[in-house]
């Protein structure tokens, strides 16, 4: 593509050639052949970048923090929040034969959700010192996040002539929800009626209608007559009451509804979004005050469960079931068929990991095109997905498949989730999720059932009997139902 200043030196060139055709004079003519053919020779040199097995028009990004950190491998730092701006560094090198080019920034590739500004566009990019630009990275939703690449006009250094380039620079940033000013306290008082649920659990006693004694003290206004303690009174010569104590548990589990229609809406303002805020605000107030939390993420099923901890070992467990869900990667989840699922990783591999992988692939050849992407998808995955014990359970019963829909999770490529279920069985998985809590240790809870119950009318009562059937045991369950924000 020729530029404003090329297009002038073309147009100049082919009427030096035809001036001397026409008038018969070499000079002229031999004048606008060398001037066509110099621009010619300079297009060349900025189209001869375009070689499989190099960085795209060898010019080399990197995007890192200010810190000098780049994409981290175990994903352990997580103190992004949404809507957060995240500052970090863009450098740009460019080999000895393409120095010298305008590198002009027009869009940026990205997970959704992310949205990516910088500074300043445009930038000359040499071989002895790289450029550096600020970028800045906002999070709306909460996610393990990807910065995939940037799109940009390569300028050659007389600018005469441009060409769109895609060039990669991956970075992995994790973003938690909003802190919102919630206070367990308030929500997790039950009531002990079960031997078990002493079990691994030490009660506070507070003042109360109970049957310990807790202490004596001078009659107020208003305690109740029977309470008066006669013999304390006749030796101190006033009146005494007794005051006595109830046990109160305090351990919270959140069976928390990750459907379809949880999914819908706007980004960042869907009813799955304000879940993440509402759990994940009470796993880091439970956190701070040693009050056991535990979570169960359920769909049709319950796809996570996560153990009743306490501190800040439950909160890192619940920051990661939070994210991990949508990276969710399983056959029953995310249906796509074989040949969507190969192209994808293939288009993925090809872009940003630059492999020479062939865009047609059929009969015999496809063979060794689906052998050489998921051999290409293997060696780039990360440690966490190769080691059983970090990478959880397998995505598919096929062999091939469980590679490449592990190499999806890890580079959050998007994958299609399964359409919403219909309300018996989003019930009926929300009646397993408090099914689980009531088998958990440290109860009894507070169970929180977080869901939008969309076209569940008329199949609530399995939910209801799983329901009245732990508070019978002592728990006391408290049902959310969440809508898409509204700006109204």
């Amino acid at each position: 593509m020729l530029e404003q200043r090329g297009q002038m030196l073309l147009t100049a060139a082919l009427g030096l050639a035809a001036a001397g055709l026409i008038l018969g004079s070499p000079g002229a003519l031999l004048a606008g052949i060398l001037l066509a053919v110099g621009l010619l020779g300079e297009v060349m040199r900025l189209r001869s970048g375009l070689h499989p097995m190099r960085p795209p028009w060898g010019l080399l990004a990197l995007l890192q923090s200010h810190h000098g950190a780049a994409s981290t491998e175990a994903l352990t730092v997580r103190s992004h929040r949404v809507d957060q701006t995240v500052r970090l560094q863009l450098s740009l090198r460019a080999e000895p034969a393409f120095a010298g080019m305008d590198v002009r920034i027009h869009a940026w590739v990205t997970t959704t959700g992310v949205e990516v500004a910088v500074r300043q566009s445009s930038a000359q990019v040499l071989a002895t010192r790289q450029a550096v630009l600020d970028v800045e990275v906002v999070a709306r939703t909460a996610a393990v996040h990807r910065v995939l690449g940037l799109r940009a006009r390569l300028v050659d250094a007389m600018g005469l002539a441009s060409v769109e380039v895609f060039v990669p620079c991956p970075y992995e940033i994790a973003v938690l929800p909003r802190s919102l000013p919630l206070e367990p306290n308030r929500l997790a008082e039950t009531r002990r009626r079960v031997a078990r649920a002493v079990v691994g659990q030490q009660p506070d006693k507070v003042p109360g209608q109970g049957d310990e004694l807790r202490e004596l003290r001078e009659h107020h206004s208003g305690d109740p007559f029977k309470h008066i303690a006669w013999k304390a009174s006749a030796r101190r010569g006033r009146l005494m009451t007794r005051v006595f104590e109830h046990q109160r548990a305090r351990s919270i589990f959140v069976v928390l509804d990750t459907g379809a229609s949880m999914r819908d809406g706007r980004i960042g303002m869907s009813a799955l979004d304000q879940s993440f805020d509402l759990v994940h605000s009470l796993a880091e107030r439970s956190a701070r005050q040693h009050v056991p939390f535990g979570l169960a993420l359920v769909d049709g099923r319950t796809i996570d469960q996560r153990p009743v901890l306490e501190g800040l070992v439950s909160l890192r467990d619940t920051a990661a079931a939070l994210l991990d869900i949508r990276r969710t990667v399983a056959e029953d989840l995310t249906p796509m068929s074989d040949e969507d699922l190969l192209d994808a990783v293939a288009d993925y591999l090809r872009a940003v990991e630059r492999v020479p992988l062939p865009n047609d692939a059929v009969g015999h050849g496809y063979v060794i095109y689906r052998q050489r992407t998921v051999m290409a998808a293997l060696a780039r995955l990360p440690a966490r997905e190769r080691l059983p014990a970090r990478r959880g359970p397998e995505p598919s019963t096929r062999a091939d498949l469980s590679i490449l829909r592990r190499f999806c999770r890890a580079m959050d490529l998007h994958l299609p989730y399964r359409a919403a279920l219909p309300g018996t069985r989003r019930i009926a998985g929300l009646a397993d999720g408090v099914k689980r809590a009531l088998r958990a240790r440290n109860g009894p809870f507070a169970i929180l059932i977080v869901s939008d119950f969309r076209r569940t009318q008329g199949s609530h009562e399995p939910l209801w009997q799983a329901c009245a059937h732990a508070r019978r045991l002592g728990h006391r369950v408290v049902v959310i139902a969440i809508r898409e924000h509204d700006d109204r």
